[in-house]
């Protein structure tokens, strides 16, 4: 019996959030959130912002897993528009630097690095809120000529 309440609850969950204006909002939240600087925090976000907002957490989900090698690309660039945008000086960005860095000490590490984090944040605000706006506008035109479509076939398949 308990099995088969969570059984439903999970059903309701991959369910909710299918008309075109919430599948583009799921998908854009998640491309937003999904290249988000700070490693390890987009589930936790989408989560949040899903239940809140009632949209498709599985597909968020899927679509911010997808895109956690772009998070990994993007997270240099992000830090350095975060520095030109704000005017401070580039640091060093390689590997022996990060190496220097942690032989120093791991406190000495995240002072140095975490500022960087607070610019990477700063411009992914900047960059990616543009992107997820667009792929939501883009999304929603798609979903909702989808659906059109689908409702004519429907109605068309009745007739015959």
């Amino acid at each position: 019996m308990w099995f088969r309440n969570y059984q439903q609850k999970l059903k309701r969950l991959f369910q909710q959030g299918l008309s075109p204006k919430e599948l583009a909002m799921s998908i854009a939240l998640a491309v937003f959130v999904g290249v988000f600087p700070i490693y390890g925090t987009t589930t936790v976000i989408l989560t949040f912002l899903a239940l809140k907002l009632k949209l498709n957490l599985p597909i968020m989900i899927t679509v911010s897993y997808a895109l956690t090698p772009l998070l990994f690309l993007l997270l240099i660039p992000f830090i350095r528009i975060g520095e030109f945008v704000f005017g401070y000086q580039p640091v060093a960005m390689d590997l022996s630097t990060l190496k220097a860095s942690i032989s120093t000490g791991l406190f000495e590490t995240l002072s140095v690095f975490s500022g960087r984090l607070a610019l990477a944040v700063g411009a992914w605000i900047l960059v990616a809120l543009p992107v997820a706006i667009f792929v939501y506008i883009l999304l929603f035109q798609i979903f909702r000529k989808v659906k059109t479509l689908r409702s004519e076939n429907n109605q068309l398949d009745s007739v015959f």
